[in-house]
């Protein structure tokens, strides 16, 4: 999820529960006071969320690298990049 679909999402959401806890108690301040509450959840949630998503693909990055074999490129295996640097200061 994008970040501005999520804000329009979570933004609407506390309106709702605004106008929902405002219908219940009849008080703006306390229903103020409870869409914050709500607010930090949701914040809270959406920030575990994304250390969840980026916490899994480190972890299959890792399984990844662990599952081939350590392999040393041989001399004419190489990109070159290193002996295009030295041809060039020398």
């Amino acid at each position: 999820m994008y970040f501005p679909q999520f804000l329009v999402g979570m933004s609407v959401t506390l309106v709702v529960i605004l106008g929902w806890i405002y219908a219940t108690t009849g008080s703006f301040w306390q229903s103020l006071g409870w869409t914050f509450v709500a607010a930090m959840v949701l914040q809270a949630g959406y920030f575990i969320a994304v250390l969840l998503l980026i916490y899994g693909r480190t972890s299959s990055a890792a399984k990844a690298d662990k599952s081939l074999p350590a392999k040393v490129p041989g001399p004419f295996e190489r990109d070159g990049i290193i002996h295009t640097l030295l041809s060039r200061l020398f």
